[in-house]
């Protein structure tokens, strides 16, 4: 890339606040509340050899770190209506006499296929300056790990905030620099 980044007219930074969630337990898609998403990121562990008086480091196993999303809660439809739902959309089920509380367990397969596909689009503009998507992250067999229904308080006015971790196996990124209408 020739020329000065900040001086170009042809070149934009991408920007935190344009992006949009899709995030669907239950089936119900949660797109509209997502005030704010991590992105992807991942660790690549190191394995040390000592060879006599030297030590040599050795790239290890790679992991996808937990992505972090806090969600306003929303009345209708109900945030956290939906992700309480989730729990028994997974097998959870609130233990009233034996057969309940031995009858469904928690399988990785309940757990992905409630929540759906979840995707964290980048949004740009075209050249009509229509809103589109310019980079789509993937989350590969994507689970709830964590959900924190927030706080209620008198002397606040503030919207109430859920905060959500995701666990997933890995994730893709697809580089769309024409853009793709946002459906």
């Amino acid at each position: 890339m020739s020329g000065n980044f900040w001086s170009s007219k042809d070149l934009e930074p991408k920007r935190q606040f344009r992006f949009v969630v899709s995030l669907q337990p239950g089936g119900t898609e949660l797109r509209f509340a997502c005030k704010t998403a991590d992105r992807p990121s991942y660790t690549i562990g190191e394995q040390e050899h000592r060879f006599f008086n030297h030590t040599f480091y050795y790239p290890g196993r790679m992991n996808w770190n937990t992505v972090g999303m806090t969600l306003v809660d929303a009345i209708t439809p109900g945030s956290t209506e939906i992700l309480y739902e989730y729990l028994s959309d997974i097998g959870i089920q609130q233990p009233k006499d034996f057969t309940s509380a031995t009858s469904t367990t928690i399988t990785k397969q309940s757990a992905v296929n409630s929540l759906g596909d979840v995707k964290i689009r980048e949004l740009g503009t075209n050249d009509k300056g229509d809103t589109v998507i310019i980079g789509e992250w993937s989350l590969v067999n994507a689970f709830i790990t964590e959900v924190n229904f927030g706080s209620h308080s008198y002397d606040a006015d503030e919207m109430v905030e859920i905060s959500l971790t995701l666990r997933y196996d890995w994730a893709e990124y697809d580089a769309i620099p024409t853009g793709r209408k946002l459906a």
